[in-house]
């Protein structure tokens, strides 16, 4: 089993299931603090207005230092079921849904740390969504990878270890399969040469995220 983990990690990145990106790639809720204060309260707005904060202040940090505040940031957030939050069993928040209700589940930790690294400058195509088991726990989880190069070990953003690791010090999580944002608009149709049967129902779930940012602030 280890030698297929390691073998999974050294080629994530080449293998990914790939898929169309849209997206914006700043944050703007600076521009609309006083309508979510007004909407929603100030101690919502307080949470926009820190995040807004948090990205200013990273713009010019080193990759590693974005990486570990922006997994701290999100981290932040309560973790709940979509089932309680949403009343659904599997439900993709948008980074704005998830700070709103400021509660989710590990997809949504991964989509607002995604996005989030996005606007900061880090290449999407660096930033992989990782499904996974993981050790002593029931049910599917989703992880955040990072790679330097397509070749380099990557690092882990999770929402369950609240610090970030090389994937080999990660032995609870054993990977499932990993797929890209962002990746070669070219692989939009549903045959052979594009995505397999069993991997549309998560290409769905993406492109219903992005149709929704569309009329969000990210």
């Amino acid at each position: 089993m280890k030698a297929k983990k390691s073998v999974f990690w050294a080629v994530a990145a080449a293998s990914a299931i790939l898929f169309a990106a849209a997206a914006a790639d700043a944050f703007i809720y600076k521009n609309r603090l006083a309508e979510i204060k007004k909407a929603y309260g100030p101690f919502v707005a307080a949470r926009f207005r820190y995040l807004d904060e948090l990205v200013d202040s990273l713009r010019d940090a080193d990759i590693r230092k974005k990486l570990n505040e922006v997994n701290d940031f999100w981290n932040g957030v309560r973790y709940a079921p979509d089932l309680k939050v949403w009343g659904k069993r599997d439900y993709w928040a948008t980074p704005f849904e998830f700070l709103l209700r400021d509660r989710g589940d590990c997809e949504d930790y991964v989509i607002a740390k995604y996005f989030t690294l996005k606007a900061l400058g880090i290449g999407p195509s660096k930033l992989y969504f990782v499904y996974a088991r993981v050790r002593g726990r029931r049910g599917p989880h989703m992880v955040l990878a990072y790679y330097e190069t397509p070749k380099s070990e990557p690092l882990i953003l999770d929402n369950l270890n609240l610090r970030v690791f090389p994937a080999s010090k990660r032995k609870d999580i054993i990977p499932v399969y990993t797929f890209n944002g962002e990746l070669l608009e070219r692989f939009r149709d549903h045959s052979s040469r594009g995505l397999a049967k069993k991997n549309l129902t998560v290409r769905r779930k993406w492109e219903d995220l992005i149709h929704r940012m569309k009329g969000q602030p990210l």
